[in-house]
C-alpha cells in the first residue's frame, strides 16, 4: 500500500488503544482491538501538509452506500484529534462500556472523543512493537525492554514504564521503516515534560 502526495491517509486509535473501524454488515463505524499487521477497515484521507481544522474524506475498505456526516477534524493537545459534526454540534466518540460502540453524540472533546492519528509507517512500527520477537529494544544501559501491553490513554506499558504513543509519533514512524536486520536509535518521551530518552531498536530477521 502506498501513500501519494498531496494527501495523507490516516487511521485512528481511541482512548483505550482500540482502532476506529468499519462494520461492513451494519455499514457503521465501530471499534476493534489493535491487531498487528492488520489495517482497520476505516481510514481518512486529508490534505498534506496536515493543518487544522480540516475536512477528512472518510473511506471504507469494504465499499458500502451509507454516507458519513460532514466531519471537521480538529486538533487537540499531544498530537490527538477530534471529529466535529457541524450539523449537530457534536463529536464522534468511541464508547467502551457497557457494550462498545461508536456514535456521533459526544458533547465535548474529552477522552472518548479523542483519537490518535496514525500513518501507515506508524501502524507498521506499532505492529512490530506488539509482535513477539519482531524487535529487540534496549535502554541506555543495555537492558532489554519487556513485552508491552496496552493501557488507557493510548499508552503502552513496558514493565514499570509507560510509553504514551501520542508523545512518540516520530519513533513509531522510524520503527515502521526498519528493514529486517536494521537498527536505529530512537528518541522517546516517557511522559509529558520529560527529557527524551534514547533507545536502541533492532528489527529481527525472519
Amino acid at each position: 500500500m502506498t501513500e501519494s502526495s498531496p494527501n495523507i491517509r490516516l487511521w485512528f486509535m481511541d482512548w483505550y488503544g482500540w482502532m476506529l473501524d468499519h462494520d461492513p454488515l451494519k455499514d457503521t463505524p465501530t471499534r476493534t482491538p489493535f491487531q498487528p499487521g492488520r489495517l482497520p477497515g476505516l481510514s481518512a484521507v486529508v490534505p498534506a501538509p496536515l493543518s487544522f481544522p480540516c475536512s477528512p474524506v472518510m473511506e471504507k475498505r469494504v465499499s458500502m452506500p451509507r454516507p458519513f456526516p460532514e466531519l471537521e477534524m480538529q486538533e487537540l493537545s499531544n498530537n490527538r484529534v477530534a471529529f466535529f459534526v457541524p450539523r449537530s454540534g457534536t463529536y464522534l466518540r468511541s464508547v467502551p462500556v457497557p457494550t462498545p460502540y461508536v456514535d456521533y453524540t459526544g458533547s465535548t472533546p474529552l477522552g472518548w472523543e479523542s483519537f490518535l492519528p496514525l500513518t501507515l509507517n506508524m501502524l507498521r512500527g506499532l505492529s512490530l512493537i506488539m509482535t513477539p520477537g519482531a524487535l529487540r529494544i534496549e535502554n541506555g544501559t543495555g537492558d532489554l525492554l519487556t513485552a508491552p501491553s496496552f493501557e488507557e490513554e493510548m499508552t503502552l506499558r513496558f514493565g514499570d514504564r509507560t510509553f504514551p504513543l501520542f508523545l512518540n509519533p516520530a519513533a513509531l514512524s522510524q520503527l515502521g521503516q526498519l528493514a529486517a536486520g536494521q537498527s536505529a536509535s530512537l528518541s522517546v518521551t516517557w511522559e509529558n515534560g520529560a527529557e527524551p530518552d534514547i533507545l536502541k531498536a533492532q528489527r529481527q530477521t525472519e
